[in-house]
């Protein structure tokens, strides 16, 4: 016999690439969003304060914008190799949740360290090519 709830929290079939979930319009589960992230992003956030600068992005895996925001990471980061951490953080994760509450930032966002690992600089997803080289040329 069937319950109430058997049809709304049991999915229809196996989730298709690219196609949000009808109930809450994300994208399917981390399987998809791995095969979509560049390679050599850390999330060890032990790195802050540990002699390089550090950039943390608040990674949505489930965002285009933050799919964009990590390419443009990717497409500069070679630039700042040996001088600058780069590091990717799911929000959705434990560790995201409690890092974003500490530095009271969203998704989508990213956190500039210096070298001792005070933070300075935030940008949201609208920060450019330009805006970002402009900030880390400064830590």
């Amino acid at each position: 016999m069937r319950g109430y709830n058997d049809d709304i929290h049991k999915p229809d079939g196996p989730a298709q690439v690219g196609k949000p979930d009808c109930h809450t319009g994300r994208l399917p589960g981390p399987g998809v969003a791995v095969l979509l992230l560049p390679k050599g992003f850390s999330d060890d956030l032990s790195k802050i304060g540990q002699g390089l600068p550090v950039v943390v992005l608040m990674h949505d895996k489930n965002s285009v914008k933050s799919l964009a925001l990590m390419e443009l990471l990717n497409k500069i980061r070679s630039d700042y190799a040996g001088k600058i951490e780069f590091l990717a953080v799911d929000i959705d994760s434990q560790e995201g949740q409690v890092f974003s509450r500490r530095q009271a930032v969203g998704a989508i966002t990213l956190l500039l360290f210096d070298a001792h690992g005070v933070r300075r600089a935030v940008l949201d997803q609208s920060a450019d090519e330009n805006l970002l080289r402009s900030v880390l040329d400064g830590l």
